[in-house]
């Protein structure tokens, strides 16, 4: 009876549905014990599913049966691929306007109530809703994972990474949208301007009423939640007081400064994920002028070669091949390793990458060349003499329910601190990140989720007390480091080459930042307030570095080798910038230098990596890319 109970499940949430989207619901259940038991069992086939869950390495699903046959899905105003981060916002606000007609395209489908559990962070992994991207062989990072690959975690679907991601609400300093606006010879991007932008957006509640909020900064009518995990670890809360005594401020790292120790804040709601779908696009399926279509796969961006105009997409769709014309603009959102390979695929890129495949070149621009992401070690765990309680899976279902306890931590991440490095030392420009995972930290998915080796694994976190020990995760937020996205082929549905080449800038500044929160964590584990919970770092020393001694300078930087690699934050492979020969792909209003009609609005056009989480900064694009759109057109 069971698996008769998974099939319909399965079949349920994968169904095709072009303007709404089918979802098992069981909250309205008249029983809170069937819905218990109903979510355990969820819970408990996820993480057996993640266990055995092979990745697809190319895109051959969406493949039509005829490739040669094409047919028409009609003409919209805009049209919208992607509904990520950005792509909802996008939907949503142009589609405000009902004299817009709105088309959105994303290959996946709207989230379940599997992604509605934060805490399924690892297991959501190995399910359709990430892509299963991994890098090329590495030289310089991810040494310790299987062939030297970092795996790349992307989200597919409605909402895209905010899917699948930790959730972390962070929108960096003040100091990253003023040397961005001045970077892109826009005022429009400095941090006065677009903070109205974050507020617009945000539905900030203060639950956690110990938690340092600046009010003035944070919106309360916005679409997309921001709340506070409950409740906090006693792990969480002497962190926050031995940064306090290192002379740090415990404070809301979304004031401005975007420095400050803090109880993480997140895009969950009542302990629930809060994605990008629910946020921006579920509540308004039933406007006439917005038609989603999930299990969409674009292919090529149709430009008219004689006015250098994108007039619409190709795409696949239940194994046919569809056409659909765009009267205003293409709008592409779909992400920062795949906007890049659809310019490609459609002849804008580098000139000399694409003669090589074959593809006819329409604009010569650097798409893909300049990959940006935040390098982050996860080679630190320590041990305390706090024991996290263990209760069975039907007690926490019961609190997640109620909106709190450990099943409503995306991946147990609860807090987050920014602080300067020797680089930035004396400006207040944060470029030092350190999350804290509390008790229960590891778990049996971890090995799979970070691709590591049986060695690593064993060396790092095999056999440890999960119930007291936590991890720091140390993060560099300013790499120098340049990464790329190129063409495996000419054929749409081959996956791209990523190359994400941490840690190979020739001035090792990014490890040396690194190594530099490395020192940072052991100082907060060898304060009072650690201590007084008997904190140490875990002897999980690396058989891959054991020729150097254990925590000497040169022992940590073998190790940030051997387990850095990305936190779900790649962009900057569109960057915005007013100048095409110098590597800009997009000018100050997200439009693709020497294409019409076509824009990119996602991470992508980052111009560089910022002292915070890329979600929010990319939900503020989406905003202002629309209000950009809508005063062009209305």
């Amino acid at each position: 009876m069971f698996k008769l109970i998974v099939l319909w499940i399965s079949v349920t949430l994968t169904r095709k549905c072009v303007t709404g989207y089918h979802r098992l619901d069981i909250r309205g259940t008249d029983h809170q014990s069937s819905e218990v038991e109903y979510l355990t069992t969820l819970i408990e086939s996820a993480q057996k599913n993640g266990l055995t869950y092979q990745f697809q390495k190319n895109a051959d699903r969406y493949r039509p049966r005829d490739e040669n046959e094409t047919e028409d899905f009609g003409t919209f105003d805009f049209i919208i691929v992607g509904g990520g981060s950005a792509g909802t916002v996008v939907a949503s606000r142009l589609s405000e306007i009902e004299k817009f007609s709105v088309l959105l395209l994303d290959a996946g489908n709207f989230g379940n109530n599997l992604t509605d559990i934060p805490n399924m962070y690892f297991p959501v992994d190995f399910t359709e809703y990430n892509w299963g991207f991994f890098s090329t062989p590495q030289k310089t990072c991810c040494l310790g994972m299987v062939d030297r690959k970092c795996i790349l975690p992307r989200g597919r679907g409605i909402g895209g990474s905010t899917l699948i991601n930790g959730e972390v609400y962070a929108r960096g300093s003040s100091m990253d949208f003023d040397r961005w606006a001045k970077h892109v010879n826009d005022y429009r991007w400095s941090y006065e301007r677009v903070l109205p932008y974050f507020k617009k957006s945000e539905a900030f509640h203060h639950r956690d009423k110990d938690a340092p909020v600046f009010e003035p900064a944070h919106g309360k009518e916005g679409l997309l939640n921001v709340e506070y995990h409950l409740p906090k670890s006693p792990q969480l809360v002497s962190w926050l007081k031995a940064n306090e005594e290192l002379g740090f401020k415990v404070a809301d790292y979304n004031a401005g400064t975007g420095l400050g120790a803090s109880t993480a804040q997140l895009n969950t709601k009542n302990g629930r994920r809060f994605d990008g779908g629910k946020a921006f696009v579920r509540p308004f399926l039933n406007r006439t002028n917005l038609r989603v279509v999930t299990y969409a796969y674009v292919t090529k961006i149709l430009i008219d070669h004689h006015s250098n105009s994108a007039e619409g997409v190709i795409f696949s769709h239940g194994k046919k091949k569809f056409s659909v014309r765009a009267r205003k603009e293409v709008i592409i959102s779909a992400g920062a390793f795949q906007s890049p390979q659809l310019l490609m695929l459609s002849g804008i890129g580098p000139k000399k990458h694409l003669n090589s495949l074959n593809i006819p070149v329409i604009k010569d621009l650097e798409v893909g060349s300049f990959l940006k992401d935040h390098p982050t070690f996860y080679g630190m765990t320590f041990s305390s003499n706090y024991t996290e309680p263990i209760r069975s899976k039907e007690e926490y279902v019961e609190e997640f329910l109620k909106g709190y306890g450990p099943l409503a931590a995306p991946g147990n991440n609860q807090g987050v601190a920014f602080y300067e490095s020797q680089y930035t030392k004396g400006t207040g420009y944060p470029d030092i990140e350190i999350m804290l995972i509390p008790a229960n930290a590891t778990a049996d998915l971890s090995q799979r989720a970070f691709s590591l080796t049986d060695q690593t694994y064993g060396d790092l976190w095999k056999n440890i007390n999960r119930s007291n020990s936590y991890v720091m995760y140390i993060v560099g937020l300013h790499a120098e480091s340049t990464g790329s996205v190129r063409l495996n082929s000419s054929d749409p549905y081959d996956y791209p080459i990523i190359d994400s080449n941490f840690l190979s800038d020739s001035l090792d500044k990014d490890i040396n930042t690194i190594y530099e929160g490395v020192q940072l964590a052991l100082k907060l584990s060898e304060t009072k307030a650690l201590q007084r919970i008997g904190s140490k770092l875990e002897d999980r020393s690396l058989r891959a570095c054991k020729r150097y001694r254990y925590l000497s300078r040169a022992y940590w930087y073998c190790a940030i080798r051997q387990v850095t690699m990305n936190l779900y934050h790649p962009v900057s492979t569109c960057p915005m910038g007013p100048n095409p020969e110098k590597g800009d792909v997009v000018d100050s209003e997200c439009r693709v230098h020497g294409v019409n009609k076509l824009r990119v609005a996602d991470a992508s056009i980052f111009p560089f990596t910022l002292a915070g989480h890329p979600n929010a900064p990319t939900v503020l694009i989406g905003e202002i890319v629309s209000d950009l759109i809508k005063n062009k057109h209305q």
